[in-house]
């Protein structure tokens, strides 16, 4: 699989074809809705009755494990109820008095999100390296890059949570899933956006900001992972790059990772072409 990350400085050119990834924090991320929990009471009844009814199955303790994983590592503070570790112990946990006070549900849910928000780090990447809003965007206006990796799925191949670690499709929709008790409800936290940003073609992985590398610059904590210089297969300049950048960069991305192929985009009838 190949995936691309558009960007702008030569600083984070270099440094990512060294093997140095940077995870984004939700705040420096130019989606507001990020990790913004929805909760619609309706839907969140419906399912707590549904699940009332019919019961949990061996599947849904699984993602109940999960869950459970998940908070481990970024939400420690608000696992109030253990998890069930039976289909039995799981049908009588969810018919307890505690699940019927919504407003209290609203608050927890809240306090994990911000817990969650606050301990986690995304990278963005995308399917396609010839968008032209995203050279726009995120690749100063063409006179930026684009890195090509591939078999980044061999690296984030997941964990434990089934959220974390793991390169993961977004899913864009006009209106933003809410939270509920059926199975696997919280991914839409992590791996939903508006239709607005469809043009991204984003895929991201979501990790543990305490397995990154903090790194301070300029008064800013960025973080870091670092993962093997093969995984980087190549650099695309903006066609707005002049010559004589490209070749300089060039020879100095050559000389960190050798086994980088260089190319450059340009405009070929309305469409981004590649010429290595």
């Amino acid at each position: 699989m190949k995936l691309y990350k558009y960007i702008a400085s030569e600083s984070a050119l270099k440094n990512i074809v060294s093997g140095r990834i940077k995870f984004a924090t939700l705040d420096s991320l130019n989606d507001p809705t990020e990790l913004l929990p929805k909760i619609y009471e309706s839907e969140l009844l419906k399912s707590l009755e549904e699940k009332r009814v019919s019961g949990y199955r061996e599947d849904d303790l699984l993602d109940l494990e999960r869950q459970e994983s998940l908070f481990r590592k970024l939400s420690p503070e608000t696992m109030v109820i253990p998890v069930p570790k039976s289909i039995e112990q799981a049908n009588r946990t969810v018919k307890l008095p505690v699940y019927n006070n919504l407003d209290y549900l609203k608050k927890m849910f809240n306090k994990t999100v911000d817990l969650m928000a606050s301990r986690c780090g995304i990278l963005c990447l995308s399917t396609r390296y010839d968008s032209l809003p995203m050279w726009a965007h995120y690749a100063n206006n063409a006179l930026g890059y684009v890195i090509e990796f591939e078999d980044l799925q061999s690296v984030y191949s997941g964990d434990e949570t089934g959220v974390l670690n793991e390169i993961k499709d977004i899913d864009y929709k006009n209106k933003r899933s809410g939270i509920t008790f059926d199975k696997g409800s919280y991914n839409s936290l992590f791996f939903e956006k508006n239709k607005d940003w469809e043009y991204e073609s984003e895929k991201r992985v979501v990790t543990d900001l305490k397995s990154c590398i903090e790194h301070k610059i300029a008064g800013e904590v960025i973080y870091i992972q670092e993962i093997d210089k093969q995984y980087f297969s190549k650099v695309i300049f903006g066609w707005k790059v002049p010559e004589s950048a490209i070749a300089r960069l060039s020879e100095e991305v050559l000389s960190i990772n050798i086994g980088v192929t260089i190319a450059t985009a340009t405009i070929k009838d309305g469409l981004i072409k590649i010429d290595n």
